[in-house]
């Protein structure tokens, strides 16, 4: 039985709502005896009518529902999803809207004492914490993982297990002013020598580049690996957390190649994120660097006329080799905990894993589908052709637990470079023995 436990209620009252379920538990029967009658007539013998009794009738118990927990954008499409369940199969759905950015400090806490939900959405960087806690059930994809793109299998995989149904993949890519700029960059030599370009004819506030500067470790990834670089080694399986790459080879080149960039004035360290998307959204910035969550603002931008027009690309190649950012991917998973585990599993494989409810997901969010026939079919968006290819070259945010202390360190080598107060050597090595301190700790 599960029994749903509200967060942050006191202990008396949890234990006075334990006892209320339990006494629900109980399957109601009841039984009615029919009075005994005894009918005399005339004649000189008396005869007894019988002793009748009604047959027990039994009230079944209504089938538990599967709880999903989602958040705003998807739950219109898990709703018509859960309709069909219940019509197949008898089982209700109930959905709860929970902040994506809430669902695994919750999951970690109520799983353990029998509460959260069946079926949880998260992010494929949670899973090393989750499975810490013992909070995630494995998935058997089976012949079915051919369906899904290998990066998103590989997101969800820990330790030989995969933990998750992924259903969408993003990454960051190129956005460009079509106006100005009508043919996207291949090279990061062909971006410059757009914007030694425009720099000359374009009054301020302008910026050709437009990264969001600061301690932001995510967006200057390609800068890391693009070149050979890596954060923990990767041995086709899972992440090796003593084997930590950030003041490798590789890693300082592509630094350098970043440090420079700050240097010559090409990114400027004043534009944060949200001047970035100003910039950009007001014909003030050529290029802006980010993911697919920020087109329903370009949209709306090109819509309000402050835009004259944009397109994406994959970004530009650095130092010679395809640029490679941190891939993330979004699933639905199962809670180990649950006692309808089975329930939960027919739920996320038979009924979310299918072309056309991973095709409306990807309606609703605007992000890659990572089941290959869904992003098929929405092929012909340039956005999606664009990020999906982004996508394919990039790497998963490391899953495991140590990923935890590189966020820190490595947006602080990041900062150093924008301050100019570092070399791209010195600000790495750093970051690198930050990381491998701490988990040495």
């Amino acid at each position: 039985m599960r029994k749903h436990l509200k967060v942050l209620v006191g202990l008396v009252l949890v234990l006075g709502l334990v006892a209320a379920a339990c006494g629900d538990d109980a399957v109601e029967t009841t039984t009615t005896m029919a009075p005994e009658t005894t009918t005399t007539t005339a004649a000189p013998t008396t005869t007894a009518a019988p002793t009748t009794t009604a047959a027990p009738t039994t009230t079944a118990a209504p089938a538990e529902p599967l709880l999903v927990w989602a958040d705003e954008t998807r739950v219109p499409v898990i709703e018509a999803v859960a309709a069909e369940f219940e019509a197949a199969t008898g089982v209700p759905v109930q959905i709860e809207l929970v902040g994506f950015g809430d669902i695994r400090a919750n999951m970690v806490q109520q799983a353990p004492l029998g509460e959260g939900a069946d079926v949880f959405i998260g992010a494929h960087d949670w899973i090393g914490e989750l499975v810490v806690n013992g909070v995630v059930e494995p998935i058997d994809l089976g012949a079915r993982a051919t369906e899904f793109f290998n990066v998103a299998l590989e997101a969800f995989s820990y330790d030989g297990q995969r933990y998750g149904l992924p259903y969408a993949i993003e990454a960051i890519g190129l956005y460009r002013n079509t106006d100005l700029v009508p043919d996207a960059p291949a090279t990061f030599e062909d971006l410059l020598a757009v914007c030694d370009a425009l720099d000359a004819e374009m009054a301020e506030p302008w910026q050709c580049l437009a990264l969001p500067a600061g301690n932001d470790a995510y967006h200057h990834y390609p800068f890391v690996a693009s070149a050979g670089g890596y954060i923990f080694a990767w041995d086709g399986t899972s992440y090796d957390p003593t084997d930590v790459g950030l003041d490798s080879d590789g890693a300082i080149a592509g630094f350098e190649f970043f440090d420079g960039l700050v240097a010559d004035g090409y990114i400027d360290p004043a534009v944060d994120y949200g001047t970035m998307t100003n910039l950009f959204f007001n014909n003030q910035a050529a290029f802006m660097w980010t993911g697919p969550w920020a087109l329903p603002d370009v949209k709306a931008a090109v819509e309000a006329g402050t835009l004259s027009g944009y397109a994406t690309s994959p970004l530009p190649d650095i130092l010679g080799n395809t640029a490679v950012p941190f891939v993330g991917v979004q699933g639905f998973m199962v809670n180990a905990f649950s006692e309808q585990k089975a329930l939960a599993q027919t739920f996320v494989l038979d009924y979310i894993a299918t072309v056309d409810v991973m095709t409306q997901l990807y309606e609703v969010g605007l992000r890659a589908p990572a089941h290959i026939d869904a992003f098929n079919a929405v092929a012909a968006d340039p956005d999606v052709q664009a990020f999906g290819e982004s996508a394919s070259a990039g790497n998963p945010m490391p899953n495991i637990p140590e990923m935890a202390s590189v966020w820190d360190a490595l947006g602080t080598a990041v900062q150093e470079i924008y301050n100019q107060t570092s070399d791209a050597a010195t600000a790495l090595t750093t970051a690198a023995e930050t990381v491998r301190a701490a988990i040495a700790g």
